[in-house]
């Protein structure tokens, strides 16, 4: 297995400032506001849609039609392909989950400024009511995550219509967010990314690997690795040390999707059964952890109450009840013991 501290710096990418790159503050218009957007995206959907399973996925022309601030059509051609691996295989989805990406002149002056590319998540069946609510549940799960950890991907919800340019297929309107690609978050957080496996536990730097096992513990997520990079993304920080950041919470307790479960090698019977797949780390260690998710409480506890057009009331209750279970947990010395000391991963995951 190979440690980071060997990889060759030919597989590390840095994504630095330089010329020709426009400054975040100007550039990242999508990720000023937290409202969601209203967008129409015309494509050759019913080829799009078809031809996900394939190994050797094509890109799609495409439009992309919003109004801006000022209520003016805007117009701009931008590129689609579907994504992922569950949720793309059509015996899983009806709808797979999408890259979409632009030209820098066609994307400068509109919100898709500084992003060439980034990922939509969309509901994995546009007729089910329950899978949009699963986008609204996984989209706040995001937003939970950059309140404890200040290196995430940013998210944007936006009402999307996919229009079929051949008429052969309905409109299809839902619900959806944009998310932050992985060289958006380097350049973002001054980091460095890789796509290199094979990491293990000693190759992070420890505060920041505590941070994401406790959060999967939290969200009831057992769906990572951090050697195979499963739904992990690591990140190197100037002076040295390994970042490893999390993403795809749809697996997970709080969002409690139908089609989710845990592998039967981990000894659970459902999502909702919390199991800490970390580092092996004392009551020590974990106290200044425990101290700062307890610290991000009222935060937490203002997301989760705010009301979210379009999200069941019921549901939204039920997902805070789920992440409120972990407050008493950290304030129980016992539990801790069990659930976060004795129960580990020694190496990697």
């Amino acid at each position: 297995m190979f440690r980071l501290s060997r990889w060759s710096t030919a597989l590390v990418l840095s994504f630095t400032t330089a010329v020709g790159v426009v400054s975040t503050a100007r550039a990242q218009a999508l990720f000023r506001d937290d409202a969601p957007l209203t967008l129409t995206l015309t494509t050759n959907l019913r080829d799009l849609v078809r031809e996900r399973d394939s190994t050797d996925l094509r890109w799609f022309g495409a439009e992309m039609s919003y109004a801006d601030s000022a209520g003016t059509l805007r117009r701009l051609p931008v590129e689609l392909r579907a994504r992922g691996h569950f949720r793309r295989q059509a015996r899983n989805c009806a709808f797979p989950p999408l890259f979409i990406r632009a030209e820098r002149a066609a994307r400068d002056g509109t919100i898709l400024q500084g992003n060439p590319r980034l990922k939509l998540v969309t509901p994995c069946r546009p007729t089910s009511d329950d899978y949009q609510q699963y986008i609204y549940v996984e989209y706040l799960t995001y937003r939970t995550y950059a309140i404890v950890n200040p290196v995430h991907h940013r998210t944007r919800l936006a009402r999307i219509t996919y229009r079929d340019s051949t008429d052969r297929v309905k409109p299809i309107t839902v619900m959806a967010f944009f998310l932050e690609i992985e060289e958006e978050v380097a350049d973002e957080a001054k980091l460095k990314f890789t796509e290199q496996t094979g990491a293990v536990f000693d190759d992070m730097e420890p505060e920041a690997l505590n941070r994401l096992s406790l959060f999967e513990y939290w969200v009831g997520n057992t769906d990572w690795s951090l050697g195979a990079l499963h739904n992990i993304s690591i990140f190197q920080k100037p002076d040295g040390p390994y970042v490893p950041i999390a993403y795809d919470f749809d697996w997970s307790g709080v969002v409690n999707a139908r089609y989710s479960f845990p592998s039967e090698k981990l000894g659970i019977r459902t999502v909702r059964d919390r199991l800490h797949r970390g580092p092996c780390r004392s009551s020590a260690e974990w106290a200044p952890i425990i101290a700062h998710f307890q610290s991000k409480r009222a935060a937490v506890d203002s997301l989760w109450s705010a009301p979210l057009a379009g999200l069941e009331p019921k549901r939204q209750a039920d997902s805070k009840a789920f992440l409120d279970q972990l407050w008493p947990i950290l304030a129980d010395a016992k539990r801790v013991e069990r659930d976060l000391v004795k129960t580990c991963q020694k190496v990697g995951n």
